[in-house]
């Protein structure tokens, strides 16, 4: 079971580690994550040359909260960005996605036949699940309440969301456009916000920039209120303290140095909540991102990219997902030089 990130959808970005998986003997499945794929008539075009395209139900599970008669790309995994909801965010989306994705491990336990010879081809007794970047946060809650999924990979998670959209460069814009909707507005700056507030293991900041404490309390309230979709909430429960009889889950957790979308940082929140240090394989970026175009200065989308220059990265990461799945969760190899693992357990 593949989790596909935020923006994307299952047909966009699956079929960029199927074909790596299915090498290994493993079939891939994807859904819609909430709130994506578009709206429920959207549909996939399939094109074959010399025929018509083949047109197919999408499957979408976008929704039109602003009557703007237009669905975006994310448009419904969270609330409006206006209105007395708008601090609960995307937590039930989420949680709402971890639900959809136990069913659908329940239903390919029951038997999937995919060539209509009435008998099952997939076996329902050995499932596992990858997820990147959105994929990876709503994955660690999956992996922590789930007993019927064998291992896990979680793929530049991070956490908590608010950090993720404070920190990082493409998201912050969207949190300075929830400082302005704010009434009063809680910007104190011209074109950013300054909310004086140190990375971990940072010394504390003795004196705040005039509105950062009421700044720096709308993120605790949205934290807070998201607390039950967070994945640094939910990772003692990966290995420290487990859920389930079965005991510690088996899961590996890949990152990249120098993330500019989940930033480092909060994906090392979620590591040191769950103690989970020997289970990252590291990616260093740092080692190659002067030889690479400047495209690629964020790595975050190392698993999936096809370029080139980029592409035998990409096959590492995923051949290393193949391999600990054929392991069963109990082995992370290092499949390329530039992939720090821990030492063999």
């Amino acid at each position: 079971m593949f989790g596909h990130g935020f923006g994307n959808d299952k047909n966009l970005i699956t079929p960029l580690v199927a074909g790596t998986f299915a090498r290994r003997g493993f079939a891939t499945v994807a859904i819609n994550v909430v709130g994506h794929g578009g709206g429920p008539d959207s549909t996939l075009a399939i094109r074959q040359s010399g025929k018509e395209p083949l047109i197919l139900s999408a499957g979408g599970r976008g929704l039109d909260l602003d009557g703007d008669g237009r669905i975006g790309s994310t448009e419904g995994v969270a609330t409006a960005m206006r209105g007395p909801l708008a601090l609960i965010g995307s937590r039930d989306g989420l949680r709402q996605t971890v639900a959809d994705l136990m069913q659908l491990v329940r239903a390919i336990r029951r038997g999937v036949d995919v060539d209509g010879d009435g008998k099952p081809d997939l076996d329902g007794t050995r499932i596992y699940y990858a997820g990147q970047s959105f994929g990876g946060i709503y994955g660690t809650l999956l992996m922590a309440v789930d007993p019927l999924l064998r291992a896990g990979v979680l793929n530049v998670p991070g956490a908590p969301i608010v950090e993720i959209a404070r920190q990082a460069e493409m998201f912050r814009p969207l949190a300075i456009l929830q400082m302005r909707a704010r009434r009063p507005s809680l910007m104190n700056g011209e074109k950013d916000f300054t909310e004086s507030l140190p990375l971990w293991g940072e010394p504390p900041v003795t004196v705040p920039s005039p509105g950062a404490l009421a700044i720096q309390a709308y993120f605790a309230r949205a934290e807070w209120l998201q607390e039950s979709a967070d994945p640094s909430a939910f990772a003692p429960y990966l290995r420290e303290a487990p859920l389930m009889p079965a005991g510690p889950r088996p899961v590996l957790i890949q990152m990249a140095v120098g993330d500019r979308t989940v930033p480092n940082p909060t994906t090392e929140q979620m590591i040191r909540a769950g103690a989970l240090q020997p289970f990252v394989s590291l990616y260093r970026h740092d080692m190659v991102v002067t030889t690479l175009p400047s495209r690629f200065a964020d790595p975050h989308g190392f698993l999936t990219r096809q370029a080139p220059e980029v592409a035998a990265i990409a096959r590492a990461a995923q051949e290393q997902i193949a391999r600990f799945f054929l392991s069963d969760g109990r082995t992370i190899e290092r499949t390329d030089p530039r992939f720090d693992v821990p030492a063999a357990r």
